[in-house]
């Protein structure tokens, strides 16, 4: 019996020991696998950082590292740079965090760090920061499937002195969401809290929400990117644009639009206002100068919809003249 039990003891002991031998080696493998594939895509982002400053569009991350180990992989910079040398365009940001599971390699979150600053020549400057900005994105070898953006605590402005422009902007919270749906692009975003300052004139905070599908556009954020020539020539469905300044004071537009060669809109919209005196009186206490157009807008809506302060009327667009009936009301300065 003692000899017996000697030699399952032995036994027992080396399954433990092969065990423990196993889970060694596959630590080992593993950890080994990780930062073999580490330090292949630092390698490789570096490879192509390094290249793109002879193209046309020259990309830049300080200190580039990639992190992570055991579970995750993610690459890291303590600033990011962009210089888009055709269009003129070139800007600065913060740091940079991404991570990755490793099981899940296509699904990454990143954290971007202010503040940044975007240059457009030859006098357009757009400065901005942030408390928090965070994305996410879905890819494959084709390009990215979806990615959304959420940020908070955001002010900007753009100063353009050759155009005479100075717009200031911050909201406390906004989104904005990318996704291919068959061979068209679902667009969405909103913004909390967005105020606005043109040349010193603050105007009253407002939410704001947009959803829209853009036709024949998946392949903007596949692997191929946009045309040359994006958005122009394009057909959209506005699913809804709406604006609430609180107190009962809410409007939409809903339609089919287009946007043409030379980037003016055209199309029919469906505008569902509600207060629209108060919508007036708003107008007016901002922009002063338009208080008669305004006004006449107003008289108009109101005719069309019996008195009552909520009204749907239709507006047609043609190269950027919103009409409202036979009778032009306003301008929209094209893309």
């Amino acid at each position: 019996m003692a000899s017996s039990s000697r030699a399952a003891t032995s036994g027992t002991t080396r399954k433990l020991a092969w065990l423990a031998a196993a889970v060694v080696l596959t630590v080992a493998l593993y950890s080994g696998g990780w930062f073999y594939a580490a330090g292949w895509l630092r390698d490789r982002l570096a490879g192509r950082l390094d290249a793109s400053r002879e193209q046309m569009v020259s990309l830049s991350c300080g200190d580039l590292s990639v992190r992570g180990f055991p579970f995750r992989i993610g690459v890291f910079c303590d600033t990011v740079g962009v210089d888009d040398r055709p269009s003129g365009l070139s800007a600065t940001f913060g740091a940079l965090r991404s991570a990755a599971q490793v099981y899940r390699p296509g699904h990454a979150v990143l954290e971007l760090d202010g503040p940044a600053q975007v240059r457009v020549t030859p006098d357009r400057v757009f400065v901005a920061d942030w408390s928090l900005m965070r994305a996410s994105a879905v890819a494959w070898t084709d390009g990215l499937d979806r990615g959304s953006l959420a940020y908070d605590g955001l002010k900007g402005r753009l100063n353009a002195p050759s155009a005479g422009l100075s717009l200031g902007v911050s909201a406390a919270h906004g989104e904005a969401h990318l996704r291919r749906s068959g061979e068209a692009l679902d667009a969405a975003g909103s913004a909390a809290g967005l105020a606005l300052d043109v040349g010193g004139r603050v105007l009253p905070p407002l939410d704001a929400a947009v959803d829209m599908t853009i036709a024949d556009a998946a392949r903007w954020i596949s692997a191929e990117g946009p045309p040359e020539d994006a958005p122009y020539g394009v057909k959209l469905e506005l699913r809804r644009l709406s604006l609430d300044l609180g107190g009962g004071r809410r409007a939409a537009l809903s339609g089919p639009l287009t946007i043409g060669e030379d980037g003016f809109l055209s199309g029919t919209l469906d505008l569902d206002i509600e207060g629209v005196s108060a919508w007036r009186d708003r107008v007016v206490e901002a922009f002063p100068e338009v208080e008669e157009t305004a006004r006449r807008i107003a008289q108009a809506i109101l005719g069309l919809s019996g008195g009552r302060e909520r009204a749907v009327v239709k507006l047609n667009l043609r190269d950027g003249t919103v009409y409202l009936g036979p009778f032009p009301i306003a301008f929209v300065p094209p893309i």
